[in-house]
């Protein structure tokens, strides 16, 4: 077998869906991060989040997932399927979990979990500057309770931002 008939499986189902060109900054007390947004890959999904932009949402630490902050109460996106299913989330991911209405965060060794067992997510966006921004807010989530995260369009940061000089 030829590497490319060894990988095609595994490169269509867990990279394949890693597409787009939108970005969003990502904010917290303290900081913030740009995160593409994977439009072109897990298009209902993405749609359905940048158009609820901005939202706030509170996020806890979630344990039993790793290293991962998932948001509190139900961020009703209107998606009732997944569009991909990954159980091993990677760093910066941002997903979405369609049965429990929940935005997540990873930011660093996690797995989809849920209390009592496996879980799977829609990633539908990962952070890609602030990394490591978001990994100190995720660590300080873990021992300081809630915090809260903005997703909001670039342009109406900037905006705001250019209002505020």
């Amino acid at each position: 077998m030829t590497d490319t008939a060894d990988s095609w499986y595994w490169e269509r189902n867990w990279n394949d869906y890693r597409r787009g060109s939108t970005r969003v900054r990502v904010r917290w007390e303290g900081g913030e991060a740009e995160a593409l947004i994977f439009d072109e890959g897990v298009p209902i999904t993405s749609r359905a989040f940048l158009d609820r932009l901005p939202i706030e949402v509170p996020v806890v630490h979630v344990a039993w997932s790793g290293e991962m902050v998932m948001s509190t109460g139900g961020h009703a996106l209107g998606v009732a399927e997944q569009e991909n299913r990954v159980r091993l989330v990677r760093v910066g991911d941002l997903a979405f979990d369609p049965k429990f209405d929940e935005i997540t965060l990873t930011y660093g060794t996690a797995e989809a979990r849920l209390p009592d067992g496996p879980n799977v997510l829609t990633v539908f966006g990962q952070i890609v500057e602030g990394v490591d921004a978001a990994a100190a807010f995720g660590r300080r989530t873990r021992f300081e309770g809630m915090q809260t995260i903005i997703f909001e369009a670039l342009d109406a940061f900037d905006e705001e931002r250019q209002a505020n000089v």
